[in-house]
């Protein structure tokens, strides 16, 4: 498997100059997106409480949840065919600049200024969900 700091290497990216995108499913099979500083850990807490749900409820989403909302496992992105999804982007993403970003599908990627990134998702949240690495990438 090749980590994320060898991907970035090979393209040409800086760890930091991505955003990552988690998914998870909530009770009622509702789609929760997590968008993250590519270098930067989810605060699992914090999401629970920026999207309404509690720690508990949160499940990684699988293939075919995704599925449904356009996207395939190591490919996901913020921006979702599921109008009905709960998009959550870190305080920090604001401030990236241009970025890198799943596009949906595995092996490839959108390269964005990242406050284009935020206003492709009308009522996402912003909120501090992430703990970014003192010392560089992770």
């Amino acid at each position: 498997m090749t980590s994320p700091v060898e991907v970035c290497a090979a393209l040409g990216v800086p760890l930091e100059r991505t955003v990552k995108t988690l998914a998870f499913a909530t009770p009622g099979d509702h789609l929760l997106l997590a968008a993250v500083p590519g270098h930067a850990r989810l605060r699992y807490g914090a999401l629970a409480r920026a999207a309404g749900v509690r720690r508990s409820d949160l499940c990684p989403a699988d293939a075919g949840r995704l599925a449904r909302a356009g996207m395939q496992p190591g490919g996901v992105s913020p921006v979702s065919a599921d109008r009905a999804a709960v998009v959550v982007f870190d305080g920090a993403i604001s401030g990236l600049g241009r970025v890198h970003c799943g596009s949906g599908r595995p092996g490839s990627s959108i390269e964005i200024e990242a406050a284009q990134l935020t206003a492709a998702v009308p009522g996402a949240t912003a909120a501090p969900i992430a703990d970014l690495p003192a010392n560089g990438p992770a």
